[in-house]
């Protein structure tokens, strides 16, 4: 076992310990605690049909979340999102990006294994990047396999929502986008989503070149 499945372990073993293996099994979608209006789910599809699933999503407001990093975004508006790959797949999810706003900020790119469905088990982002168009969660490492899903991955943000886009991808599908809460209030760039999976791509190139 590597040092980082070491500590995810231990992390999780935590969580059984204090909360119970389903102390915090509610899903994003239906999560009490996040906005109403911005908590649901999102299905994507990959054009030639080898990648199918849907991502869950919730916005909680300044002071709302409860999850394992509440001192950590106890001032901000939290983004989480959990991957979800359909049994019918015949591709794994290597990686999960959300579109930013043009000016809009994020930080604190992590994830929490005490929310969304099924905790503590999904598949780990071995990477995150918050980049100035996107904030992107990488699963080489860990991909996201057919009938599986991803642990919650979150970050921060002093903007409040508004809707935008979001992309998966995975075996060299090309990718595909979906609906998505992003941090907002501000006048987008028209190119901004265009490089979504751009970015995502350039990423994995750099990673793998180290």
């Amino acid at each position: 076992m590597d040092a980082r499945r070491y500590a995810h372990a231990v992390i999780m073993l935590a969580v059984i310990l204090v909360f119970g293996q389903n102390g915090f099994a509610v899903s994003l979608s239906s999560d009490p605690a996040a906005m109403s209006s911005w908590r649901g789910s999102s299905p994507f599809s990959s054009p030639d049909g080898k990648l199918t699933g849907s991502v869950d999503f919730a916005v909680y407001g300044k002071g709302d979340y409860d999850g394992m990093y509440k001192k950590l975004f106890a001032d901000s508006y939290v983004y989480a999102y959990q991957v979800f790959n359909d049994e019918n797949s015949k591709v794994a999810v290597d990686y999960f990006s959300v579109g930013l706003y043009a000016d809009a900020k994020a930080q604190n790119a992590v994830y929490d294994p005490m929310k969304g469905a099924d905790p503590p088990e999904g598949s780990i982002p071995f990477m995150q990047f918050v980049l100035p168009q996107s904030v992107i969660y990488l699963f080489q490492s860990d991909n996201i396999g057919a009938g599986e899903h991803s642990l919650t991955v979150l970050f921060g943000s002093d903007s409040a929502p508004d809707m935008a886009k979001g992309a998966v991808s995975g075996g060299f599908t090309g990718g595909t986008t979906m609906n998505l809460p992003t941090p907002g209030w501000i006048v987008p760039e028209p190119a901004t989503f265009g490089l979504l999976i751009g970015g995502a791509m350039m990423a994995i190139r750099r990673r793998r070149k180290v």
